[in-house]
């Protein structure tokens, strides 16, 4: 042994490779991130369009008729969208469906240093009323 000092030479890799595991890591949690925000989004949406399906129009189901409630059904959808601090467009698609799109944003962890602050999923959801005989079978 001289007694030497490696003069911080491996320091320097080192560094080198923990800045680099960082930034990996970064983007692992930020793309983990990307799909729960769009899983999100499709749960949101879901949630909202049964809301609204469950908006029955009472006079048309007194007829025989399944129809949605159009003011009720758009109500209670925007109502739940509301409720999740979402945006969304709430659509009706004939008497019987009800159609959800849905935005949600979320920040991000590293991407943010990068210049890219958050991240965006969309999601689509609709729900049909689909008549039920008195035994309960579709």
């Amino acid at each position: 042994m001289s007694g030497e000092r490696g003069g911080g030479a491996v320091s320097v890799p080192a560094a080198v490779v923990l800045l680099a595991v960082l930034v990996l890591l970064g983007l692992a949690v930020d793309g983990v991130r990307a799909a729960q925000v769009i899983a999100t989004a499709d749960a949101i949406a879901g949630e909202a369009a049964r809301a609204g399906g469950q908006a029955v129009d009472v006079a048309a189901l007194a007829r025989g008729a399944t129809a949605v409630d159009p003011t009720a059904a758009a109500a209670a959808a925007r109502g739940y969208l509301k409720s999740a601090g979402v945006t969304g467009t709430v659509d009706l698609d004939g008497a019987d469906t009800i159609r959800v799109e849905v935005t949600v944003t979320r920040p991000t962890v590293l991407l943010g240093l990068a210049g890219r602050p958050t991240i965006t999923g969309h999601g689509s959801a609709s729900a049909r009323l689909v008549p039920v005989d008195p035994g309960g079978a579709p």
